[in-house]
């Protein structure tokens, strides 16, 4: 998994998680505690993790195994999940209770809607590159936002406890974008923006794919998300001179109003103030990297004045830029006076 070190903190992962042997050898008859762990003879097993805020996160999973193993794992999350797993290596077969049995390979995905967030993956000898991506009722209750959606999804946000499994073929977009979260050139607090972004374009190829008769609508609101997610990466490549919000919303076409509201539901506040956070969120990764001066680091950043970016910057970190990389930083900054 790539490195996030100029990160503030490593948020722990909301997950438990065992494994079986046939035999009846388990994690159990081990000392080590560590997710994934398993000896030699058995496998290997790498697991990455992304969270994209309250109840929301991606998990890569890359893992070798020499004989057949039933991983169970828990969601630590105290409401219904949604699960979406795709592969792009490897067999398994996915057992949540109360849902049918679904074959898992490459080529293929597979969504779970469930009350109890708990499920059986059985194995097969052999590599496996399993992307998952997962969302509370209630968080997808809010990315939604009272549109219209297939019925089993409906009656889940609904607050049903059926549960629902499907599997489907997954398409060449699907893949490109699990390619684009595992792969990318963004490092820290910028990675986690880009890959919550790919994981609702994720998420919206495969509603649009449940969808059935109510397709058309379900594309249209998977297309304004497109346009917002465009309209994040031109803010993201112009940080320091973006365009005016009635030009952005222009050049994604798009009223600035609607693309205020998609911003608010894929990143939880409009342009203008998801811009200043991934200023100064950028600001952290720059200044962690300790080879610029505070006063370049806020040009490079669009501000005019040192005073204005370090009121911004201490407002949102609690901490002067200067304090705030003598902590967090590499230790090759420049000397200057705090």
């Amino acid at each position: 998994m790539s490195s996030e070190s100029a990160a503030p903190s490593v948020p722990e992962l909301p997950l438990a998680s065992e494994w079986a042997l046939p035999s009846g050898f388990s994690s159990a008859d081990l000392s080590s505690p560590r997710l994934a762990a398993f000896p030699p003879e058995v496998g290997w097993a790498n697991v990455g993790f992304r969270p994209l805020g309250q109840g929301a996160f991606v998990l890569e999973t890359q893992s070798r195994f020499h004989v057949p193993v039933t991983v169970g794992t828990r969601i630590l999350f105290d409401e219904p999940i949604l699960a979406l797993r795709l592969p792009s290596s490897g067999c398994a077969r996915i057992r949540h209770p109360g849902n049918p049995t679904l074959e898992e390979s490459a080529g293929t995905y597979n969504i779970s809607l469930v009350a109890d967030p708990a499920c059986l993956i059985d194995h097969q000898p052999g590599t496996h590159d399993t992307l998952t991506a997962v969302y509370t009722v209630g968080r997808l209750r809010t990315m939604l936002d009272g549109q219209r959606t297939s019925g089993p999804i409906r009656r889940f946000l609904d607050g049903h406890s059926d549960n629902f499994g499907a599997a489907g073929r997954a398409s060449a977009t699907l893949h490109r974008i699990a390619a684009q979260i595992r792969t990318h050139p963004y490092e820290g607090v910028m990675a986690s923006l880009y890959v919550q972004g790919k994981a609702c374009e994720l998420m919206a190829e495969v509603l649009t794919d449940l969808a059935g008769e109510e397709k058309l609508a379900t594309r249209t609101l998977s297309a304004d998300r497109r346009r917002a997610l465009a309209a994040r990466d031109i803010l993201m490549a112009n940080l320091a001179a973006p365009p005016s919000i009635s030009d952005l919303a222009r050049q994604v076409e798009l009223s600035q109003r609607r693309l205020n509201e998609v911003f608010h539901d894929l990143f939880g506040a409009g342009v203008f103030v998801c811009l200043t956070q991934w200023r100064l969120d950028h600001a952290c990764d720059l200044l962690a990297r300790g080879d610029l001066l505070v006063k370049q680091v806020a040009h490079r950043m669009g501000y005019a004045h040192l005073s204005n970016f370090t009121h911004a910057f201490t407002r949102r970190f609690g901490t002067p830029p200067t304090k705030w990389r003598s902590k967090n930083g590499s230790g090759r900054h420049f000397g200057e006076s705090p």
